[in-house]
């Protein structure tokens, strides 16, 4: 098993993440708008700069705007403002991105992909593989106490049923959200599998999960897997190079 962690929203409580992720040896990537149209903050530099020394980043749009509404130009310069912005901020190349709501269509990821990233994260739950096409990167399971609906909806809506029937199998009678992650990863081990958790640092505060992803930290720093970024797998089962 290769253990992956992944953020969206770029909200200042990701440090809080970051520090949690760091306390216990593991790795993240954070995907940062430049703001929020929905008015959340967004990060401040300083502390992006801090976060990007240690952990990936990657872009999520300018503003995060749900790319599938726009038409063809504008999709174009929320994508390639934003990953232009992020750039300018840290200093470096940004490789990765993540589809604001996990939204995004065939013409989509052709914009993503012109705008030179190497890899775009959907909001695909119940994978254990990083899926066939780079810009489709799929997820094992979102860190909210989502109810059995909800996995069965996105377990629906995404299709790839043969590829993702056992994590369903696995979650589906466990009402627990935290017995889903735990037995997501406990079962993995030992296995060529990838557990990719995923979530929002500001829905962690908003449900009081802090601790929650402390223990589930925990519990996985003690098993002792294999942890990597999302371009960390992806580099190493495909031909896709960090720069």
């Amino acid at each position: 098993m290769i253990f992956v962690t992944s953020w969206d929203d770029g909200h200042p409580l990701d440090e809080r993440v970051a520090e949690l992720l760091e306390r216990f040896g593991l790795r993240g990537t954070f995907f940062i708008p430049s703001r929020n149209r929905e008015h959340r903050p967004v990060i401040g530099s300083a502390a992006l700069r801090d976060v990007d020394a240690r952990f990936e980043i990657g872009s999520h749009t300018l503003d995060h705007t749900y790319l599938t509404r726009l038409e063809s130009r504008a999709c174009e310069a929320q994508i390639q403002r934003g990953k232009d912005s992020l750039e300018q901020l840290i200093g470096h190349r940004v490789n990765g991105f993540s589809y604001p709501g996990g939204k995004y269509s065939k013409r989509v990821a052709r914009c993503v992909k012109k705008a030179g990233f190497r890899y775009a994260r959907t909001a695909e739950n119940l994978r254990f593989d990083i899926g066939g096409d780079l810009f489709a990167m799929p997820t094992t399971l979102q860190l909210y106490p989502h109810g059995q609906n909800v996995l069965l909806r996105n377990f629906i809506r995404y299709g790839n049923y043969g590829k993702r029937y056992t994590a369903l199998r696995l979650v589906a009678h466990r009402h627990n959200y935290w017995d889903r992650l735990l037995q997501l990863v406990e079962v993995s081990m030992g296995t060529d599998r990838i557990v990719h958790l995923w979530g929002h640092s500001w829905e962690i505060d908003e449900q009081r999960l802090w601790r929650d992803l402390a223990k589930l930290l925990n519990a996985v720093a003690v098993l002792r897997p294999p942890v990597s970024t999302i371009a960390g797998v992806a580099t190493a089962e495909s031909t896709l190079a960090d720069e």
